[in-house]
């Protein structure tokens, strides 16, 4: 029997991995879960060649006999598919690619650990029967030789306190067999898979009432922006940016200074001379990724370089009274090319 399963470890990590991309999407995710399908591999892979090779022999044979080659090994298959999708996580930046990953890893896991439950079960009741005795039943030898049974247990006290008989204390043994031990195994690793589940649910839902990124960063008033300027706020990594209407504004936006490619820190260069797509003119100011040379408008709309798409926005909002912008870091839009019908005017 094996003292030590992994699917059930696996089962409920690729359960939490699903869990948690479904609930929190992320960027590259089929890198991260590329990694951890790595991690898994290489884990079962050690145990598989630990259980080949056995325990070492007590005694070393005189001879030594050809042993059965073991089978094919699927572990570095899985290894292989680990590496490409890190390779591949790394290029696409789909959020929910990690699914392709998590999900077919939890329904061959439990598939796995369902069919070992019961090769374990049926193994159990054919070679390791659990025999508990109901009740210990005295035996007195003869003179002969030959056995007496049974005895009442007053008459073999009596004898014994005598010293004519041994009276020998049959104490109960109880054993966990395989199944037991199975059940054990199965029940636990369920209720740890969904604690961790739960776990990770409630802590998504709890208020936190974050500041800084991730929460609501207030800006400042509409009045420190003059039209047509890009502000940047580092406590929000992003870019304040009042569109006038040549910009296709008027309005504000909130620009998020990730590069949509790589990750890279987005600055705007007022000095850079770049010929607009639209118009064939050459235009000077542009927000220009430093890492691959992405360029993007005035209102983060992509018009060259591996950028997948324009910079993604944040929620941004005018409070009418005083005036003040406020910014929601933690609800993020992905940018499209009319990233300036979504300005928020000025309120009058």
């Amino acid at each position: 029997m094996r003292l030590i399963s992994i699917w059930p470890a696996v089962l409920g990590l690729a359960l939490a991995m699903a869990v948690v991309n479904l609930i929190q999407p992320i960027d590259h995710s089929l890198s991260f879960a590329g990694g951890i399908l790595t991690l898994i591999s290489m884990i079962g892979w050690a145990l598989e060649a630990r259980e080949v090779a056995g325990p070492p022999p007590e005694v070393e044979p005189e001879h030594e006999e050809e042993e059965e080659a073991p089978g094919p090994s699927y572990w570095p298959v899985v290894l292989a598919l680990g590496i490409v999708a890190i390779a591949t996580g790394l290029v696409y930046d789909w959020e929910y690619l990690g699914l392709a990953i998590s999900l077919p890893l939890a329904a061959a896991a439990a598939a796995i650990w369902g069919k070992a439950v019961q090769e374990e079960q049926a193994g159990a009741a054919v070679q390791h029967p659990w025999h508990v005795p109901a009740q210990p039943v005295p035996v007195a030898a003869a003179a002969g030789g030959g056995f007496l049974m049974p005895v009442p247990q007053r008459a073999l006290a009596a004898a014994a306190v005598g010293g004519a008989a041994i009276a020998i204390e049959q104490v109960e043994r109880r054993e966990v067999s395989r199944r037991d031990l199975l059940r054990i195994t199965f029940w636990a690793g369920l209720g740890a898979g969904l604690a961790g589940i739960a776990t990770s649910f409630i802590d998504f839902m709890y208020p936190r009432g974050i500041a800084g990124f991730g929460g609501v960063v207030s800006a400042g008033t509409i009045d420190k922006f003059a039209p047509g300027t890009k502000t940047q706020v580092p406590e929000g990594k992003m870019w304040i940016v009042n569109l006038t209407e040549a910009q296709g504004g008027p309005g504000f936006l909130a620009l998020w200074w990730k590069c949509p490619h790589l990750g890279c820190t987005v600055p705007w260069r007022q000095t850079f001379v770049f010929t607009d797509p639209n118009t064939g003119e050459n235009r000077r100011g542009w927000f220009r990724c430093p890492c691959h040379g992405s360029t993007y408008t005035d209102a983060g709309v992509r018009v060259f370089g591996p950028a997948p798409r324009s910079l993604d926005r944040f929620e941004l909002t005018i409070d009418a009274a005083s005036k003040r912008i406020s910014v929601n870091t933690g609800k993020i839009t992905k940018g499209t090319p009319d990233n300036a019908k979504f300005a928020v005017p000025a309120p009058s």
